[in-house]
């Protein structure tokens, strides 16, 4: 046990510390609400029968530390193979889709990913339902509800499916009843283990109205808990003691807003292209838009939004991993910012992936 805690110590620092211990002891505090229930429990229940074999040479303690680091470095490199994967789909080169695999593997956040945090397992669930979304796949929005069982951040992939759906039927020209109730059935599916975990607490918290705290009369206690335990909230962390977590944070909301600018500029010249070849009659004018941006404009919204929230209302030293875990589709656009693009890019993610994991693992904060 000695051993196991000195060697991989550093993998249960900082937010680890909460999910070690929700795996051992269950959601005892209310500020442990933060934090959603799905990686905890499978820390749990993997540990609980790696144990038994080990039981006699490591605590229960040490094998929960053991079982994070090898789940979350398994699904590490699963995760590496489903971006090259991702990208194939996507239309990119052998080459190019490697080159997405590799910065992947070398992402400025990589630390966050081995360790016991929940970024391997929803990037995982992530990553798969954007696999299957390309692969045409209707079953897609599966991936994305274990993804909201994991973070409350899986709530924004809802995003996906209903611009599929709405694309769908601005390209038919017309609004189905079925393609409505699909849309609505799959979006309520996606969400459904928030509101389940937040029923799930109100159960522990709010049955004794003694002790009940204000967000019992709402029943949704998310919002509450991040505003009161962990400061998040609009504009909260716009401090000028804040300005250096603002420039480690820098690189990556440069990164966000290069490739902004470069697809929008490809598609103002694809608009300008398909202009002069189609006319009006053909499309209308919603319809010729969606025509030009296509399957790709959910992405990069997806992106653009949860970069713009970050920015606004989070820690904003967590944005890289935030932004990583949540954007696969970023390693993607990164292949397309051209040779000297691409090389900075590699730079800034190899600096802050050997500097993170110093840093991290000495217990100093990071993104």
């Amino acid at each position: 046990s000695s051993g196991i805690n000195a060697e991989y110590g550093g993998h249960g620092n900082w937010d680890a510390i909460y999910f070690n211990h929700l795996a051992q002891e269950g959601y005892d505090y209310e500020n442990f609400g933060a934090f959603f229930p799905l990686y905890p429990a499978m820390i749990a229940g993997f540990s609980s029968v790696l144990y038994i074999p080990l039981q006699l040479i490591i605590s229960y303690s040490s094998c929960v530390i053991l079982t994070s680091i090898l789940l979350n470095n398994t699904l590490f490199y699963i995760n590496s193979l489903m971006i090259f994967k991702l990208s194939r789909l996507f239309g990119l080169s052998e080459a190019k889709s490697y080159q997405a695999a590799l910065l992947y593997t070398l992402n400025p956040a990589s630390i966050f990913l081995t360790v016991g945090y929940t970024e391997s397992l929803f990037s995982f669930f992530v990553i798969l339902g954007l696999l299957l979304r390309e692969a045409d796949s209707q079953f897609y929005f599966f991936c994305f509800s274990l993804a909201t069982g994991v973070r409350s951040n899986g709530l924004s992939l809802v995003f996906f499916i209903l611009y599929d759906h709405i694309l769908s039927m601005i390209k038919a020209g017309n609004v189905l009843i079925v393609n409505l109730v699909c849309m609505i059935i799959q979006a309520c599916i996606s969400i459904a283990p928030f509101f389940w975990f937040q029923n799930h607490l109100y159960e522990l918290y709010c049955t004794d109205s003694t002790n009940a705290s204000q967000w019992c009369e709402t029943g949704i206690s998310y919002g509450y808990i991040q505003a009161k335990y962990w400061g998040v909230g609009l504009f909260k962390y716009w401090e000028f003691k804040q300005i250096p977590n603002f420039l480690i944070a820098a690189p990556m909301f440069s990164l966000v807003v290069t490739i902004q600018i470069y697809w929008t500029y490809d598609q103002f010249r694809n608009f300008r292209d398909l202009n002069a070849n189609y006319t009006h009659t053909e499309y209308s004018n919603l319809r010729f838009l969606f025509h030009v941006c296509n399957f790709q404009l959910a992405g990069y919204a997806h992106l653009g939004v949860l970069t713009l929230l970050a920015l606004l209302t989070m820690h904003v030293q967590v944005v890289t991993r935030f932004i990583v875990a949540n954007c696969p589709y970023l390693f993607l656009y990164c292949t397309r910012l051209g040779k000297k693009g691409s090389r900075l890019v590699l730079c800034y993610f190899v600096v802050y992936c050997v500097v993170g994991t110093v840093v991290h693992s000495t217990f100093y904060p990071w993104t």
